[in-house]
């Protein structure tokens, strides 16, 4: 591993992500700057290792085994905002959404509130089209920056990326490292007034103070809900040891004291086949998952 680089060993990937569960990371590194992410990427590469990527954590399932190698976090440094003038705003991959939308407010540009209260990065959300109340972050892009497997920077432009339902294609493989956005104008009450209001509904629809992951699953057809067919089937509130769907919204799995990885694959895999038997619908997890799982 490179000098000077923040390395945690064994770090407790459950004190890392929003659901708080999972094993330990063999090697945890937070990169000061893009450069020292090319130069991670690089090392790793000529070491013949794979590096995988953390932002917030959330949509993250990580086995009770954790994993091994580089997992490489941008929460930690890579939070940079750059506002230019006119609407266009620079953020780097470990920004939060709230925090850049109160930041927009107070620049008074308007565009982003419907996905302000995602609690993930910058970064995550490009990777996903993350997206809320008919609006997607890929809505708001002008080009997004990454760092390739061989720890070169490529800048894309925002016609060269295919932003689809909760997936992102873009022609360089690598991790999202920065992006450029262009808002609209507003002014800072009329933004904020958005933004409480759109936070108002996800509360109370959503369960807003727990630990979870956010949606379990993808919906099958936009127009059709996977929390729906969930509590349909009779999953709402339906437990594995600590794991439990919501009792306010079958889609979000929630950690209710000291859940195992195991026992929310387990919970999903049943969500999974009751949707199927009672609907004949097979339900995608929007759930990443690192390390091996039982089948």
């Amino acid at each position: 591993m490179l000098r000077n680089v923040d390395v945690t060993l064994r770090a407790r990937l459950k004190d890392y992500t929003t659901i708080g569960i999972g094993g330990t990371a063999e090697r945890m590194v937070f990169p000061h700057s893009i450069a020292e992410v090319g130069e991670i990427f690089s090392a790793e590469r000529r070491a013949g290792g794979a590096v995988r990527v953390l932002g917030a954590g959330s949509n993250l399932l990580v086995s009770d085994n954790g994993v091994r190698g580089t997992t490489l976090c941008t929460k930690k440094h890579l939070s940079k905002v750059a506002f230019l003038g006119g609407c266009s705003v620079i953020a780097e991959a470990g920004v939060m959404l709230p925090r850049l939308a109160v930041l927009c407010a107070l620049s008074n540009l308007s565009g982003i509130e419907p996905i302000s209260g995602i609690p993930g990065t910058v970064g995550g959300a490009l990777m996903l089209n993350a997206g809320a109340y008919g609006r997607r972050i890929g809505d708001l892009v002008e080009w997004v920056e990454i760092v390739d497997d061989e720890g070169e920077l490529h800048r894309v432009e925002a016609q060269a990326i295919w932003f689809g339902y909760r997936e992102t294609a873009f022609p360089v493989r690598g991790v999202v490292v920065r992006a450029g956005f262009r808002f609209a104008e507003g002014t800072r009450e009329t933004v904020f007034e958005h933004i409480r209001r759109w936070n108002e509904k996800r509360r109370a629809n959503q369960p807003w103070d727990e630990k979870s992951f956010g949606c379990a699953f993808r919906n099958p057809q936009e127009s059709e809900s996977a929390g729906a067919l969930l509590e349909r089937a009779g999953m709402k509130g339906e437990r594995e040891g600590d794991a439990c769907f919501s009792e306010k919204h079958a889609n979000f799995l929630l950690n209710r004291g000291k859940a195992a990885a195991a026992d929310v694959y387990k919970l999903m895999n049943r969500g999974i086949k009751a949707v199927e038997d009672r609907f004949g619908v097979l339900l995608a997890p929007e759930v990443r998952m690192w390390g091996d799982f039982d089948a």
